[in-house]
């Protein structure tokens, strides 16, 4: 019984493996086939060429920053008594900022009005002896013709009357001197009283009440960012596109994905000849101070329109040089796949703009492999 039972688990086990052996001769067979069939026709994936609106915009990056940076600085030297405003704060044309203690320009303004009414005296009494040197010499003519008085003594009348004048003419003089050092120290009584030569905000505050400062030196830095501009840069191929007065759009990390509008206010005639670009300046409004100086913007120029644009996906594109408009693709035409040479207008994310070497319609392939060649069978997955 023992030996019966062996014999038919030997029967069993070789069964088995002639089974296996039929299984991966067929398996082999079909592996065989489907591989003559792949290098017989290349499955590939295409896409119609379509026509459609097509915005032409120019990629832009670059910092905002304020038309008005004012460093505002005391004219005179002094003691500051009192600052009226801190960082952050808004201020209006006029207003007043800061004080310096005014005592000793008060003192020299009432010394240059006293210098001044002297010399005011004195160009009175000038006068007073120039009139009085006046009727001399008249005097002098009618006696000199009568014979009363000899010509010395004429002579000596016209001399006075010289003299007179002359002293009047230096009293006047001074006086224009003292009126001057008057304004002089009547100015720098009221530069005492610093006040905002515009209307924006505090960004920087250097010194505090207290504070000895020397005149010229910085005391706030004031911005207006009610208006701002965007400094940026572009490629030196769409300098053609770019004109004045262009609208833009842009975002700010700040703000996410909400869009501010600017205008094309500069564009630098020189191109950077380390890059190949153009720099152009963008003004923008900001009325309600929701955009900073020094913020970090990205957006595009819009620079053209074309209505019926022939757009095909990015991956199409036969890799060539960088930076050239030349490319090529495979098209499929009665069954096969044929190369293409085209002209790019512009790309935009995945699709780009086909100027020349297209049709609308046309069957574009997307995938582009090595064994892709031309007229290469293809079949559409």
């Amino acid at each position: 019984m023992i030996y019966r039972s062996s014999r038919i688990w030997m029967i069993l086990v070789l069964l088995m493996a002639a089974g296996q052996w039929q299984c991966g001769k067929s398996k082999q067979g079909n592996d065989a086939g489907t591989t003559a069939g792949f290098i017989s026709e290349l499955i590939v994936k295409a896409v119609p060429v379509a026509s459609q609106q097509w915005i032409v915009k120019a990629p832009i990056t670059g910092n905002l920053r304020t038309l008005s940076t004012v460093e505002i600085k005391p004219e005179v030297n002094g003691r500051l008594i009192a600052t009226h405003f801190m960082e952050g704060d808004l201020v209006r044309k006029g207003q007043l900022l800061a004080e310096i203690d005014p005592v000793n320009y008060q003192l020299n303004y009432d010394q240059a009005e006293a210098t001044l009414k002297v010399a005011e005296a004195g160009l009175a009494r000038a006068q007073v002896s120039a009139d009085h040197a006046k009727t001399e010499k008249e005097r002098a003519d009618n006696l000199v013709r009568s014979g009363g008085i000899t010509e010395k003594d004429h002579d000596a009348a016209i001399t006075g009357i010289k003299e007179a004048e002359t002293q009047v003419r230096l009293a006047e003089a001074q006086c224009a001197q003292a009126k001057a050092t008057l304004a002089i120290a009547e100015k720098a009584l009221k530069d005492c009283k610093i006040t905002s030569p515009a209307e924006g905000q505090i960004q920087k505050k250097y010194f505090d009440k207290g504070s000895l400062i020397a005149a010229g030196t910085p005391l706030y830095t004031l911005v207006d960012n009610n208006q701002l501009e965007l400094e940026c840069v572009v490629p030196s191929y769409q300098l053609a596109a770019l004109k004045l007065g262009q609208h833009a759009t842009f975002q700010t990390p700040t703000w996410g994905e909400r869009s501010f509008d600017g205008i094309v206010s500069a564009i630098n005639p020189e191109v950077e000849s380390d890059n190949r670009s153009v720099k152009l300046k963008l003004k923008i409004a900001n009325p309600k101070g929701e955009l900073r100086s020094g913020m970090y913007a990205k957006g595009e120029i819009v620079t053209g329109n074309e209505p019926q644009a022939l757009v095909i996906p990015r991956d199409c594109l036969i890799p060539e040089k960088e930076g050239s408009n030349a490319a090529g693709v495979y098209v499929v035409r009665e069954g096969k796949a044929h190369r293409v040479d085209i002209q790019i207008g512009d790309s935009q994310q995945e699709y780009v703009w086909v100027r020349q070497g297209l049709k609308e319609g046309e069957l574009v392939i997307t995938e582009i492999g090595p064994s892709l060649k031309e007229g290469v069978a293809v079949r559409l997955r």
